[in-house]
């Protein structure tokens, strides 16, 4: 329509939102910008609430997801949100867009999925709403809690802070590109090894919630995030509400083997799946120097790969060392909703 402006960019639109229309009262302790909005339950408790939306066809593909597939996903985002502030889930809610086709079965298999995760982190699923509607989502949101003098948040990273990351990384997008592509046998493949390490990080992801606790037992938390629709694009979210700057050195990367053999298959380059690939569920997350060092340490006795890939600097931007020592910018892109 004729003087209305188009929707291009989810941020940009956040942004909007977050300037012109939050309301927010002497509880609220973090609103819009963040993984969750953080509030003051009392003296030493803050709670968290965190909602996001899966629609078919923007956000999955019933192709190659199964309806468990589905709900296991769905729970697992949230739960990645309340993990990226340092908290605890609590409960969960769930309302559930469901489109003609999709039988009783396929709803108790959604809800299945989202049960095995919910058991695992002891995660109430009690209330939600059901309608019907012309696409297959689901929209969810997940109540947690933390120390209100521990949050971790996308605003507290400090210059002279090391850059953390859990796990690996590619490994979602190298599972999402295999069974996207059209030159390899991806459903053979599939239906061979169904419980491959590829596969499942993309379809089944594990949120870092166990790891987000023992880091805030462990140590006062700076800025922290996690790694949903990309390492390059929440660098830049950490960089922006932090208002510094951040180098990556490419070298300290923890590219995933199998982000490395797909992009070879593929004739692909395996830090474009690091950098830019969504879907991780990693934390993204900043330390003193020393308490970094000693935060690798404990989360590797746990069982859980870390590593320091870069520092925070005075400044703004995120720049990253290549191989030759030379600084590129690294640009803010990743998974766009618009």
């Amino acid at each position: 329509m004729k003087g209305k402006k188009s929707i291009k960019c989810e941020f940009d639109l956040i942004d909007l939102i977050r300037r012109k229309h939050q309301i927010l009262n002497r509880d609220i302790i973090a609103g819009i910008g963040d993984d969750a909005a953080v509030f003051a339950i009392d003296q030493t408790r803050a709670g968290l609430l965190t909602i996001d939306t899966l629609v078919d066809k923007i956000h999955f593909d019933l192709s190659y997801t199964s309806f468990v597939d589905l709900g296991h996903k769905a729970l697992a985002a949230n739960l990645s949100d309340i993990a990226a502030m340092g908290g605890k889930p609590v409960l969960a809610v769930v309302s559930i867009t469901i489109p003609r086709g999709i039988t009783i079965e396929d709803v108790e298999k959604i809800y299945a999925g989202m049960g095995r995760r919910a058991k695992k982190y002891g995660v109430a699923i009690c209330g939600g709403d059901t309608v019907a509607g012309r696409e297959l989502s689901l929209t969810m949101a997940v109540y947690g809690e933390g120390r209100k003098n521990n949050i971790g948040l996308r605003s507290g990273a400090k210059a002279g802070d090391a850059v953390l990351v859990t796990g690996s990384l590619g490994g979602a997008q190298a599972g999402l590109e295999i069974l996207k592509s059209k030159t390899n046998p991806s459903t053979t493949l599939r239906a061979r090894n169904q419980n491959t390490k590829l596969f499942k990080k993309h379809l089944r992801p594990e949120p870092r919630v166990k790891e987000a606790q023992l880091l805030a037992s462990k140590f006062k938390l700076n800025g922290m995030i996690d790694i949903s629709d990309g390492l390059a694009s929440e660098l830049h979210h950490l960089a922006r509400e932090s208002r510094v700057g951040v180098v990556i050195d490419q070298g300290a990367l923890p590219v995933a083997d199998e982000a490395i053999a797909v992009a070879h298959i593929l004739k692909n380059d395996p830090i474009e799946y690091c950098l830019y690939g969504g879907e991780e569920y990693e934390l993204l997350f900043t330390l003193p120097v020393k308490k970094a060092v000693e935060a690798r340490i404990i989360l590797s006795r746990a069982g859980t790969p870390c590593s320091i890939i870069g520092q925070v600097v005075k400044g703004s931007g995120v720049r990253m060392l290549g191989r030759d020592l030379k600084p590129v910018t690294m640009p803010d892109r990743g998974y766009r909703h618009f």
